[in-house]
């Protein structure tokens, strides 16, 4: 099928799609009005269904012709970011679209372009574009222009005037199929709107495949061919360094009561560490695919990247290799701000702490936790009595699979022991000031143990594994007097 007569016949699935919805709604009332003719006791019980679907479909209605999001992310006005919007209007005019009339910096790796419409998504009230923090502070300016060129390319039009449309409606219609399957009655009757939703998505999807690649197209334009390409490959990897950070360094402390108090100088220190650059080139090299399907609405990534870097070369543009953050006032502060809005309602109760004390306090207290599951209410005297007595068994962890314990008792045993053995140690330790975990953007924290500990407190473990525990109570006298 040609790509106009699918985008053409996209839009007219789009404009049916409130039609059906009527008539589904039309179809209850004649049922119910029809029961209470012949049957009322039936008509009141089909009542109980009919009115709540109707209910549903109204408010799906409703948000099928108000089609917007809620705003998550901090907004930035032209008088606050003038070099930020004027890069924006400069691209949008490129791509041969009107701008956004708002522009929100949000707390997740990716760029959008998001529309309030009404007429089934037809006629546009108003427009935002939401750009996530994470690209400022890991991108070029020019790998930032190719995003946001891309996304304002969404909505030009350069291809077929319904291209557009046809972009809003699978996020209309997927937004309405979604509020659905979330409420109760709306189940009922989903699957009348899926299988529309289906056929919708299986046509649109080669119109907006050719629309991902015109977009891509319109980006190589307006930033340059080979930031157009490294752009996509970027986003990957600050995607996957994200949530090492959010996961690993951001919340290490968060049931401590604490977050970080530059939280984007964490995320750029942890992008620039010299021992993750491998990892990040690997994955620049080799994005991730994932399983082709077809409603997918974009191409393979590999397909883009190769088509940009098959393409004839469009230069970068003067200025383009600065970093993304100079094109915001005050952007370190800003995408603080912006990045703490990600967060749960608790955030306002967490304290702020520079990086090293956030790590070394974060490790600590989950140090100490794990330490008390391992002690069960024993004292530290208890396990070394059972050392001393060989009982490994009765320190190993309980909780390993069944497999494992089947291992020979002295292999199996030995290991399990040594490991919750040093956690207790460890806690002690660091209670007593003599360790400490010190802040590493290569890999876990770095557990620092004061001497003579440094030296001496592993062989004294080995030891005590074999059945003496003498040299370890004697290094560990000076910490529990």
């Amino acid at each position: 099928m040609r790509y106009s007569l699918r985008a053409t016949l996209a839009v007219l699935l789009l404009a049916g799609f409130p039609v059906l919805m009527l008539a589904v709604a039309g179809a209850l009332i004649w049922l119910e009005v029809e029961a209470f003719h012949g049957h009322p006791f039936t008509a009141i019980r089909l009542g109980f269904l009919a009115v709540p679907v109707l209910y549903v479909l109204v408010t799906a209605l409703l948000t099928f012709e108000r089609s917007h999001d809620d705003v998550d992310g901090v907004l930035v006005t032209p008088g606050e970011q003038p070099e930020l919007w004027a890069a924006v209007r400069e691209l949008a005019q490129e791509v041969g679209t009107r701008p956004p009339d708002e522009i929100y910096l949000v707390p997740q790796v990716n760029a959008a372009v998001n529309e309030e419409t009404h007429w089934a998504g037809l006629r546009v009230r108003r427009r935002r574009m939401f750009i996530g923090a994470q690209l400022f502070a890991g991108m070029r300016v020019s790998q930032l222009r190719a995003i946001l060129g891309h996304e304002l390319g969404h909505y030009s039009n350069r291809h077929t005037r319904f291209a557009g449309a046809t972009y809003r409606g699978r996020q209309t219609i997927g937004r309405v199929v979604n509020g659905l399957s979330s409420a109760g009655s709306g189940r009922l009757v989903r699957p009348i709107f899926t299988a529309y939703a289906a056929v919708y998505f299986q046509v649109s999807a080669r119109v907006s495949q050719q629309q991902e690649l015109a977009a891509d197209t319109d980006s190589a334009r307006v930033a340059g061919s080979a930031a157009a390409a490294s752009a996509l490959r970027e986003v990957e990897v600050l995607d996957t360094a994200w949530w090492v950070f959010l996961n690993d360094y951001a919340t290490v402390a968060w049931s401590s009561g604490y977050l970080p108090a530059r939280m984007t100088e964490g995320y750029q220190l942890l992008l620039s560490d010299d021992q993750r650059a491998e990892e990040m080139a690997s994955l620049r090299e080799n994005p991730p695919s994932r399983p082709a399907s077809k409603y997918d609405s974009h191409p393979p990534m590999a397909e883009r990247i190769a088509l940009l870097e098959a393409a004839p070369a469009v230069p970068v543009p003067p200025g383009g290799e600065r970093p993304a953050m100079d094109l915001l006032h005050n952007g370190p502060e800003l995408l603080d701000a912006v990045l703490i809005t990600g967060f749960t309602e608790g955030v306002s109760s967490k304290k702020k702490l520079d990086w090293a004390s956030l790590v070394d306090i974060g490790v600590r207290d989950s140090n100490q936790a794990e330490a008390l599951r391992i002690l069960r209410s024993r004292r530290l005297d208890d396990l070394l009595d059972l050392l001393d007595a060989g009982r490994l068994e009765e320190l190993a962890d309980p909780t390993a699979p069944p497999e494992a314990r089947a291992r020979p008792e002295r292999e199996l045993y030995r290991a399990q022991v040594h490991l919750r053995l040093s956690i207790v140690l460890h806690a002690m330790l660091a209670k007593a000031g003599a360790a400490h975990w010190e802040l590493s953007w290569s890999g876990p924290a770095k557990l620092v143990l004061a001497e003579p500990y440094a030296a001496e407190l592993d062989p004294a473990v080995g030891a005590a594994i074999d059945g003496d525990t003498a040299p370890l109570r004697a290094l560990l006298a000076p910490v529990r007097s």
